[in-house]
This record gives structure tokens, C-alpha cells and sequence, in this order.
């Protein structure tokens, strides 16, 4: 997904604002290998991560 339909998805309107805010904590997510950036602004869950505490 890209950051204007993550923003879209998690119930923000997609106004440049917002969209960079969850650009920026998608980045954060990727560099802690909870989400993987396929390609520069596209952005997917990691497989494998099991749930729990």
C-alpha cells in the first residue's frame, strides 16, 4: 500500500498533511522491520511476525 491509502484505511482523509505523518511513522515501522518498503513509498506487512505478547 501506499502512505495515501494507509491514511485512507486507518480513517484519515487523505490531505497532504496527514498522509506525510503516516508516511513518517511508516518509515519508523519499516526501520524496526515491523512493515517492509518494497519500493520507495510502498509499504507491507512483514510475514512471520507472529502475535502475541
Amino acid at each position: 500500500m501506499d502512505c495515501r491509502q494507509l491514511a485512507v484505511a486507518l480513517g484519515l482523509e487523505p490531505v497532504p498533511a496527514k498522509v506525510e505523518g503516516v508516511r513518517s511513522k511508516a518509515k519508523r515501522l519499516a526501520a524496526r522491520r515491523w512493515l517492509a518498503e518494497e519500493s520507495p513509498g510502498m509499504f507491507s506487512v512483514v510475514g512471520g511476525r507472529g502475535g502475541g505478547s
